[in-house]
Parts: C-alpha cells; sequence; structure tokens
C-alpha cells in the first residue's frame, strides 16, 4: 500500500504490509520457517487480532522455529539461537507492528535463551525453552486471565447493564463467567471502524444466552443514562496509567468518566510498558481497511430527488482514506484497574509496574 502523500502529520508510521511485500521477503529470506510465514499472512490479514491471541500464536510459532533449529558446527544453542529468531521477528514487525504483550514476552524469550548455559545438550536446552514458553503462556495469560475475571465478576450486581467497547478477550471472559454463575445483566456492545471487533463479541455472547444491544460510537451519549459499568479490555498500560487500546477507547471512557459511570481497565500485568504517551499520534498502526466511506452503489436502494445531489463513491472524493488501529486514553478517565495482581487505582499502576517488570526477565 502506498504511503498517504499529503498526510504529513503521519508519515513517520509505516503503511501496512501487503501480502506481495511478505511474499518478497519470502523469497530473499530463505532462513524464514515456513510457521513465521504462515502467521505473517494472517497477521497482515487480520485473521489473527488481539493481543493475547497474537502473542500466544507467536510463541507457539517460536516453539516450531526452535524445534526445527540445528546450531551450526562449533556454536552453541545459547549462543547462535537468538541470531537465528532475529531475523523470523523481523518479518512479523513487517507483516504488523508488534504489540506491547509481544515485545514484552520476545524479551522475556530472550532472556531465557541467554542463561542457558553453553554446555547444556541442545535437546535439553530446547526442552528447557519449551517449558518456559509454556509457563509464560500459562501464567502471564491463562491464568492471569482467570483470576481477573473473579476479580472483576465482583463488580457485577443483578440487573447492571454493562458497557464495553470492541471486543477484548479478558471482558468476554468475565461477562461469560458472570453469565454461568447465574449474575442477570445487559450488555451494550459499543463499536466502530475500522475494525469493527464488536460483532465478533456480539455473535459469541448473543450464542451464550445473554441480553445484548448493539451500537456504534456515534451513538452512545442516548444510552449512557442505562448504564451502571464500564469494561474495557487494553492493549497496553502505560507507565501513567493510560490505556493505550483500539481507536476509540479514549472517548468511550471519557464519556462515561464525565457521566459517572464506572471505568474499569482489566489488564494483564504482562502487557504493561514504562513508556508514556501522550497522545497516539507518535506511534500507531495504520489499519489496512479501505472501506470506511461507503462506493456509490451502497446508496443504490435510494431515489434520490433530481434537486438533491448524489452521492459520490469515495474515488471521486478529495479524501485520503487513513485509519488509525489505536488511541491513548486519559489515566483520570480510568477509576479502577483490574490485573491478576488484584484491583488497584490507576496512581498504582507505575508501583506495580515496577514490582512486575523484573518477572518478564526471568
Amino acid at each position: 500500500m502506498d504511503r498517504p502523500s499529503n498526510l504529513q502529520l503521519f508519515l513517520h508510521l509505516e503503511p501496512p504490509a501487503s501480502l506481495d511485500s511478505l511474499t518478497v521477503a519470502q523469497r530473499t529470506n530463505p532462513q524464514l520457517h515456513h510457521s513465521i510465514l504462515r502467521l505473517a499472512q494472517l497477521y497482515a490479514q487480520f485473521k489473527i487480532v488481539g493481543s493475547n491471541a497474537r502473542c500466544i500464536a507467536m510463541l507457539e510459532a517460536f516453539k516450531e522455529v526452535i524445534r526445527s533449529y540445528v546450531p551450526p558446527p562449533g556454536t552453541s544453542l545459547s549462543r547462535h539461537l537468538l541470531s537465528h529468531l532475529s531475523p523470523q521477528i523481523s518479518h512479523l514487525v513487517h507483516a504488523r507492528p508488534l504489540s506491547v504483550s509481544m515485545g514484552n514476552a520476545i524479551r522475556h524469550l530472550k532472556g531465557v535463551i541467554s542463561r542457558i548455559d553453553v554446555d547444556v545438550p541442545d535437546e535439553k536446552a530446547k526442552s528447557m525453552i519449551y517449558d518456559r514458553i509454556d509457563l509464560f503462556i500459562r501464567d502471564r495469560i491463562i491464568v492471569a486471565d482467570k483470576v481477573i475475571q473473579s476479580h472483576a465478576i465482583q463488580k457485577i450486581k443483578d440487573g447492571d447493564v454493562i458497557m464495553t467497547y470492541a471486543n477484548s478477550s479478558v471482558i468476554q471472559g468475565v461477562l461469560l463467567e458472570a453469565h454461568r454463575q447465574g449474575i442477570s445483566f445487559k450488555v451494550i456492545i459499543v463499536d466502530s471502524r475500522p475494525v469493527y471487533e464488536g460483532k465478533n463479541l456480539l455473535k459469541l455472547l448473543i450464542k451464550s444466552g445473554i441480553d445484548c444491544t448493539y451500537v456504534l460510537i456515534n451513538s452512545i451519549g442516548s444510552i449512557l443514562r442505562t448504564v451502571n459499568l464500564l469494561l474495557l479490555g487494553t492493549h497496553a498500560l502505560l507507565g501513567n496509567g493510560a490505556m493505550y487500546g483500539r481507536a476509540g477507547t479514549a472517548i468511550v471512557a471519557m464519556m462515561c468518566k464525565n457521566s459517572g459511570i464506572p471505568v474499569v481497565c482489566c489488564c494483564e500485568t504482562y502487557k504493561f510498558s514504562d513508556r508514556v504517551m501522550l497522545d497516539s499520534i507518535v506511534s500507531n498502526e495504520i489499519s489496512t481497511s479501505q472501506t470506511h466511506l461507503p462506493p456509490t452503489s451502497h446508496y443504490s436502494s435510494f431515489d434520490f430527488p433530481s434537486s438533491v445531489p448524489q452521492p459520490k463513491s469515495i474515488d471521486n472524493l478529495a479524501v485520503q482514506d487513513l485509519a488509525l488501529l489505536y488511541d491513548v486514553s486519559r489515566p483520570e478517565d480510568v477509576t479502577m484497574v483490574i490485573t491478576e495482581a488484584g484491583m488497584i487505582p490507576v496512581q498504582s499502576v507505575p508501583v506495580l509496574l515496577r514490582d512486575y517488570k523484573p518477572l518478564l526477565a526471568e
């Protein structure tokens, strides 16, 4: 995809990778493992979305890379494996920028590899790495989500109307577990372009028998009076307590906070970042979607009077298509953060970040 020529403010953001460019990279780098090639295409096509899903898929692909890896003669696995993983990681970055969670997982994996003694046999070293990857997925993602669910359910009461935005796997788990425990509540799913992830959450919750309402983000002002609680997942939790999440999260959190509705962020500690972002322009990701404005055919079912100008297709409009995937919320809009370490005020995020950061290096 060509970089937008007139959007000077966003020229520092890399345009989305095309499948053709991934194919070229595959041909020019024979070191790339087939599992990495397949995963990169799934990332680029948004077949795998969500921080947790992307991170787990990446770690499982790394296990396949390590399983088929043979160190060159005269070298040890712990000294050469990192250089073998480097092009694999670069190819995934080319497909889509790494999430904060993926970056933390990679740093953890590199630490595990670098601490393996050079005298350890290759097969035993591989087994040790597999175990640490599985342990990371279990403790920092799967078990962490279950603990977060148990904390978050305490905030849900019979008769509540819960609002959520887009589709977070941890929020999905909270709502399903609350329903399984017999709590009677309604869910309002707010959604927005460019991904419209909320549709997937809507289908799942309806299938489970949960009473749901689906609205677009421009309609939330008319339904806030019925909402008791806003539950949000996030892509990352920054060092100042701000949420770096799907584009639209910031406005939903701000409107709920201004209406006196508690805003609860559910986030695993492995998504914590010591970065501080004041806006969503310096660092972001551009969507691959090209359907943000409707073509003329979308209006074909309407009979416009001759005096009314006919709508133009996007190709005839003097606009350029740009959709950012993430935004940054204000820390003051977050009432509480729920992690596997417990429920904390947003002001305590730097303390928790300081205490949990060493765990990622273990």
